[in-house]
């Protein structure tokens, strides 16, 4: 099986939710459209950031990783960033202030100017949850909660910018999952679809940034699927109903999986809820249905994470012969991660204090306003993480000298 989910030399039957009992899948195998890769830049390795879900706290943590790539001079060299939830938020920040950014040479400026004021602004003094609460009138008529989230977030950050026309210099992935086929459903500029049911081009759909961000981040309960209509090549008669991309894989690195290890530096963030011990709950039904839900999210995001690590440590045990076929170069951690970053880095760069730590860690998952101090903290969190992960393993990918953090918000 490759990292698609697709058999090689025969197929692969799948049940899943949200077919007749009896009905199955199978990898589409018609032909159809594919994504662009970007071009590779001048300087090697080119980078690709894979942005968890967490709500706003992985929004703000997300844009601080976003924002030491700026500090460092690496944000160009970005060919590929997929998220899911609230890290998709970001990277739709990201993609829609691309050209600004691209002008700008990829400056701080730039970036905190576009992207992190706005962001930090917004949530910092309004609750995009109460916008909702306030706007479900709207829901009377054919829209549903998640296409008032997508009205939501076109009002606060995207401004009608459609799906089609972001950049093509960088693959912008925005990743749900697919309740009719069971498996991931991506967004992108060039192609919506899954492996499943095949892809289809994004232009004439029309789709806008914000509907893709919102899909990615629509958690199933308050916000139903959402039904993409369009004639996709395979199983035409299902229709797509997507929901959060965290119920598929919280990591958002499953399109990532096949990056040439010496072309590319993989940096992912995990902003996702953290596993408690002990005690969860009173009443029985409620309680065991979420304390099931953790621990399979934590299985399956363990798994995933675990695999990653080992292909990292591929990368950095290879000596001076040819990288082993699974490795892969790159970082990765979580707000809660631990570590003994190098004295060159910590001089001037101190780490949040244990108790800040462990208050962003537990903030909630989240779309309410968050506290200005929250909001800086959690942008700090991510940049602090991003560069002593990168001192302590890639050095070389740096600068010579070490970017150094600026209040600039």
């Amino acid at each position: 099986m490759n990292g698609g989910g697709q058999v090689r030399g025969g197929a692969l039957a799948l049940e899943t939710i949200g077919t007749t009992v009896g009905d199955s899948v199978v990898s589409c195998r018609k032909p159809y459209p594919r994504h662009a890769d970007p071009p590779l830049p001048s300087t090697l390795p080119a980078f690709a950031v894979a942005l968890s879900g967490g709500g706003f706290r992985a929004t703000l943590a997300a844009i601080g990783v976003l924002r030491f790539l700026a500090d460092a001079e690496l944000l160009g060299r970005v060919r590929h960033i997929s998220s899911v939830s609230g890290g998709s938020i970001a990277n739709g920040l990201l993609a829609g202030a691309y050209p600004e950014l691209e002008a700008a040479g990829f400056s701080t400026e730039a970036f905190v100017n576009h992207i992190e004021k706005v962001a930090v602004a917004r949530i910092s003094h309004q609750s995009l949850s109460a916008k909702l609460g306030r706007n479900l009138y709207r829901t009377i008529g054919p829209d549903t909660r998640t296409t008032l989230l997508a009205w939501a977030l076109d009002d606060w950050f995207f401004d009608d910018a459609e799906l089609s026309a972001i950049s093509p210099q960088c693959r912008f992935i925005f990743n749900a999952a697919n309740l009719t086929t069971g498996v991931r459903f991506g967004f992108e500029r060039d192609v919506i679809g899954d492996y499943v049911m095949g892809n289809v081009t994004t232009a004439p759909l029309h789709t806008k940034l914000a509907v893709a961000v919102a899909c990615s981040a629509a958690v199933p309960g308050y916000f139903p699927p959402y039904e993409v209509k369009a004639d996709f090549p395979c199983q035409s008669k299902w229709i797509p109903k997507v929901v959060d991309g965290g119920v598929y894989e919280n990591t958002g690195t499953e399109p990532l999986s096949r990056l040439a290890p010496d072309k590319h530096c993989l940096v992912v963030l995990n902003s996702g809820g953290v596993f408690r011990t002990g005690g969860f709950g009173s009443l029985p039904v409620v309680r065991d249905l979420m304390r099931s839900e953790s621990l399979l999210y934590r299985q399956s995001t363990a798994l995933r994470t675990r695999g990653l690590v080992e292909r990292f440590q591929l990368w950095e045990g290879r000596g001076s012969g040819t990288a082993p076929p699974m490795a892969l170069q790159g970082v990765l951690f979580a707000l809660a991660t631990t570590l003994s970053a190098t004295p060159e880095w910590l001089e001037g760069r101190p780490e949040q204090a244990p108790e800040m730590r462990d208050h962003l860690v537990h903030l909630k998952t989240s779309l309410g306003r968050f506290s200005m101090e929250d909001c800086r903290e959690l942008v700090y969190r991510g940049w602090w993480l991003t560069g002593a992960t990168l001192s302590l393993f890639h050095r070389s990918l740096l600068p010579t000298q070490l970017p150094s953090w600026e209040q600039r918000v």
